[in-house]
């Protein structure tokens, strides 16, 4: 038997992303799959074929994963870490650094019942699926849990005109004067548009009728980009996420980490980016993914076309790795 550091660097590869299938990757993992994907690579040079394949299967040997026990971990953090301490922290900073847990308790329960929490989009977006796996993490009652229709109420007013005559009308306002926050929770924000486009309106809805009402954008995962983007919108009180992508994920980005150190001289940025190019200008515009956010990032419920196309385009009969289910 072959000791691995003598193997060839093909099956290192082959290898170590067949460990990652049966552990990490095992909500998505299929027998046979990657044998699957790399026959979507054809070239007539069988040197350089192969290249291809070694420098692909390098990339996904680096491709990021999140499973469903570790999505739920995520959405806990998220609740923690960006809703419950920060909430915490102002409470005991308003009360002289009190550490009397039942105060705190009584009182975080107190602003927890002026709370709701939102998906973003539709709701058969996957920013509303999350909520579900959200309430049962995090243990909270269906009642802090709103749809967009239900900030609002809409009633029939009239007017009375000049001359007399009445004339009726629809009406909005906040549904519920007692609420003090809500929260919108998203998956994933690449470029923001889904805050500066789908959400804008409905916030400034909410800041016109009252500007004391504390908004808030919460994502899992968010491009450095995506969150200065929508910040700039200077609508939302807090913008955050759980995991911050900076500039080195993507992939062949100037300071990228994926190509700090590679095992083998064979893998190269720039054959690798060629590469995603070629076969990537056939599945997706842009080749690299939307916002050319170059991402290896996939989520058990889907896969954001801002990774590369190559991982998850079905186009052209392409038999990807992680399946991307888009909206039509």
């Amino acid at each position: 038997m072959k000791n691995y550091d003598d193997l060839p660097i093909y099956e290192k590869l082959f290898n170590k992303i067949y460990v990652y299938g049966q552990t990490i990757w095992k909500d998505k993992w299929e027998d046979g799959i990657v044998d699957e994907w790399l026959e979507n690579y054809i070239d007539s040079d069988k040197d350089l074929l192969i290249k291809e394949q070694i420098n692909v299967l390098y990339l996904l040997s680096k491709f990021m994963y999140f499973g469903n026990k570790e999505l739920r971990q995520l959405l806990w953090s998220l609740y923690r870490d960006l809703f419950k301490y920060p909430i915490i922290e102002s409470i005991r900073k308003e009360n002289n650094n009190s550490t009397n847990l039942d105060f705190i308790n009584n009182e975080f329960q107190k602003e927890l019942e002026r709370s709701r929490f939102l998906g973003v989009g539709n709701p058969s977006e996957s920013g509303i699926h999350l909520l579900y796996y959200f309430r049962q993490e995090c243990k909270l009652s269906k009642e802090y849990f709103i749809n967009f229709n239900d900030i609002f109420v809409t009633k029939q007013v009239e007017e009375t005109l000049n001359g007399g005559k009445r004339r009726p009308y629809l009406m909005s306002e906040i549904a519920d004067k007692n609420i003090k926050r809500y929260i919108f929770i998203d998956d994933f924000c690449g470029s923001g548009s889904q805050a500066t486009g789908y959400l804008k309106t409905i916030v400034k809805n909410i800041k016109f009728e009252n500007k004391d009402i504390e908004v808030n954008y919460f994502m899992l995962f968010a491009t450095e980009h995506g969150i200065n983007e929508v910040r700039k919108l200077e609508l939302f009180n807090t913008v955050d996420a759980v995991y911050t992508i900076d500039e080195s994920f993507r992939t062949f980005s100037d300071n990228s980490r994926y190509f700090i150190f590679v095992p083998n001289e064979q893998i190269e940025k720039e054959f690798s980016k060629n590469t995603c190019l070629k076969y990537g200008q056939k599945l997706f515009f842009p080749p690299l993914g939307y916002g050319n956010c170059q991402l290896l990032l996939g989520l058990f419920h889907n896969t954001p076309d801002n990774t590369l196309p190559i991982f998850w385009s079905e186009v052209n009969e392409w038999k990807p790795i992680f399946k991307r289910y888009p909206k039509f």
